[in-house]
């Protein structure tokens, strides 16, 4: 009788033991199949964004090109027109009107492609919008971008990837953080550029409004296009922290 519990036992243990490796061989495939299923869809984000932006760039190249060659060409004529044969007031409104509407397209190409990286490389244009922003705002902002020339270390693609996050993580700062100081700083070796920025504002929470939660949506796709890696620090009250590290492109 003893004998045949233990040849039960055993049984029941090649069973469990047969049970447990198909559990493992199964999740095994699962997570296979997971990882596949991400490259793919990363793969063709990736894909999607790139074809976007290089159709951004060249319709932001057509509309510099042309349409604010219109308007500048408009405003220097109506600039040198004799104001006495013309009401002023009507005349300076014009000009007033021409000149917000170079601001308007500047700001649409703008976001359509960064038309600074079009006439600077990637460290002066990173400079110009750190300045056009908190320029306007009470905001200080300390950068060790001159320390580092970032532009040497990505394709063109990437330099407009990195540009756009750090243009979200600056946007959402003035907008949502009630912080006076953010610091940027960027680092990196010979496979990765490392990018901090942390204000001291209020944080976020689980319970972000819808502009919130898009712009960290924006800037965490943005850095799984680049391959990249981003980690948020975020204690209640105590300001907020972005840790990316991004691959430097190959050949680079």
């Amino acid at each position: 009788m003893h004998q045949e519990h233990k040849e039960t036992y055993i049984i029941i243990l090649i069973i469990a033991t047969g049970l447990f490796f198909v559990l493992i061989l199964f999740l095994y495939l699962v997570y296979k199949q997971y990882q596949k299923n991400r490259i793919l869809f990363l793969e063709k984000l990736n894909a999607e964004y790139l074809g976007r932006g290089e159709e951004r760039r060249r319709i932001s190249k057509d509309l510099h090109d042309e349409f604010g060659a219109l308007l500048s060409t408009t405003k220097m004529y109506l600039s040198t027109l004799n104001k006495d044969n013309l009401d002023s007031d009507t005349l300076e409104k014009t000009i007033t009107a021409v000149s917000e509407g170079l601001n308007t397209l500047h700001k649409i190409t703008n976001d359509i492609y960064p038309s600074a990286l079009n006439k600077n490389n990637l460290n002066n244009a990173i400079k110009d919008m750190i300045y056009e922003n908190f320029s306007r705002v009470e905001i200080k902002t300390t950068t060790n971008i001159d320390d580092i020339e970032i532009d040497s270390l990505f394709d063109q693609k990437s330099k407009a990837q990195i540009y756009w996050i750090l243009k979200e993580i600056i946007i959402n700062t003035i907008k949502h953080s009630t912080s006076d100081k953010l610091d940027i700083n960027f680092a990196h070796n010979k496979n990765h550029l490392f990018i901090r920025t942390k204000d001291e504002g209020v944080g976020i929470s689980v319970d972000l409004d819808s502009s919130k939660r898009n712009g960290i949506t924006n800037i965490t796709n943005r850095v799984e296009i680049l391959n990249g890696i981003i980690e948020i620090i975020s204690p209640k009250g105590k300001g907020l922290e972005y840790l990316i590290k991004i691959p430097i492109s190959d050949g680079k």
